[in-house]
């Protein structure tokens, strides 16, 4: 009796939004905690790479290794934390759908997820120890590609850039529309998804320029780092020096290439580096892209802006149209006038305010036609719409003056046969009493 109780419990659906609304607010927790860890993390990484940069401390030294061991568990705590909060998922969909067992939501899709999250973050420098690894790098004095150590850290250094996908989780997590319990109604019963890309659909009809810009400005400073450090432990043991090598060189490169100019003047050689640019191109096409489609929004007339223009450019039609109308009576008393003084038809002076009348004609005519054009742009689908609602409150307003003279006609057939019925017992009661 007591378990049929719980699950009754259970069922319920007050305590399922209950249960639903704690989820959510755990889960929010945890999003927080993996946006804060991952942050460290990197800030560490590269506070790391600039001080072992600029000469400050010794790679592999003492500052150096704390500074590794403090990414370490930054790294392991963010690891748990997805964990959690891909288990806080699971537990959302069986509050959400009713369920009572984790593998009836379970599948192969968020199993996947849930493994390559959890390889994304736990890439990280290795505390100990200074592997490396063969890589091509073209020699820029000899243009022959050239197999040199490159550590291994410095790869994994700037694979932890793949954990700031969390940043775009926790602005998601946090917005308006991802929290609000009113739009996660309504997207239940429209049948629509609220997650990260809806959020980012809303925010880009909002805010498309605050959106375009962070992402622009987050792709030039990590490209830039990103860039530099390949170029910098590509040439490190070598004679040569990669003209990428410095961050101002980087930042450059990697701006001309995100604007698809491409100077020429700095060039990445290492196939790190110029796996960057290439990135760094495709993602300056699409955002560039998007930057064309917002702008081309925003300079589209409004329907009041629309309606104001094509009723402007209306009247000067009509303007032209009366003119043209005035010119064609004008040409017409002309040659008339000239054929009553004995001009003849094919005379210069007659041929000419023909001309004229024919010009007058046309430009009428163009003038009617651009006029009726203009008409027909101004109705849109917001008109469209109107009228249809319209005609179809008019529809239903005759079916409703149908039904209620269809409901008067059988009244008055049903009065019309009562009143016969009673005629036919008078005259039966009459004849009747005649009889007697």
């Amino acid at each position: 009796m007591n378990s049929f109780k719980i699950m009754d419990e259970k069922n319920n659906l007050g305590f399922r939004l209950r249960h639903r609304k704690e989820l959510i607010n755990h889960r929010s927790k945890v999003v927080d905690t993996s946006f804060i860890l991952s942050l460290v993390g990197i800030i560490c990484n590269v506070v790391h790479y600039e001080l072992v940069f600029g000469d400050v401390i010794i790679n592999d030294g003492p500052a150096s290794t704390v500074l590794r061991i403090i990414t370490t568990i930054t790294t392991c705590f963010l690891v748990i934390s997805i964990i959690m909060y891909n288990l806080i998922g699971i537990r959302l969909q069986l509050v959400t759908t009713g369920l009572d067992n984790w593998k009836l939501v379970i599948n192969s899709n968020i199993i996947v997820k849930t493994l390559l999250e959890i390889i994304i973050c736990s890439i990280h420098p290795i505390p100990y120890g200074n592997f490396t690894m063969p890589m091509l790098v073209l020699n820029p004095d000899t243009l022959i590609y050239e197999t040199h150590q490159v550590p291994i850290n410095a790869i994994l250094s700037v694979l932890m850039f793949l954990r700031i996908y969390i940043v775009g989780r926790f602005l998601v997590e946090h917005s308006g529309l991802f929290g609000d319990t009113t739009v996660q109604s309504l997207g239940a019963l429209s049948k629509v998804n609220i997650n990260a890309k809806f959020v980012f659909k809303a925010l880009m009809s909002t805010m498309p320029g605050t959106v375009l810009t962070c992402i622009l400005v987050t792709t030039l400073i990590v490209n830039s780092w990103g860039l530099r450090v390949c170029e910098y432990y590509s040439f490190e043991n070598s004679t040569v020096e990669s003209p990428a090598g410095s961050y101002l060189s980087a930042l450059w490169l990697i701006a001309v290439t995100f604007l698809t100019l491409g100077y020429g003047d700095i060039v990445p050689y290492s196939v790190c580096g110029r796996f960057f640019a290439i990135t760094t191109g495709m993602m300056g096409v699409g955002i560039m892209a998007l930057c064309v489609a917002v702008l081309a929004k925003q300079l589209e007339q409004t329907r009041s802006e629309k309606y104001v223009h094509t009723f402007v450019q209306q009247i000067h039609m009509d303007k032209i149209r009366r003119n043209a109308a005035a010119d064609v009576v004008k040409q017409s008393m002309l040659i008339q006038r000239l054929r009553k003084l004995g001009y003849k038809h094919a005379s210069t002076e007659v041929i000419h305010h023909r001309r004229k009348l024919i010009s007058a004609i046309h430009e009428m005519n163009k003038s009617s036609d651009e006029k009726y054009r203009l008409h027909d742009n101004v109705v849109g689908i917001v008109e469209i719409a109107k009228g249809v609602t319209e005609v179809c409150g008019m529809v239903e307003i005759i079916k409703n003056n149908q039904d209620n003279v269809n409901k008067r006609l059988e009244n008055l057939e049903t009065s019309s046969t009562n009143i016969q019925k009673q005629l036919y017992e008078i005259r039966n009661v009459l004849q009747t009493n005649i009889r007697l």
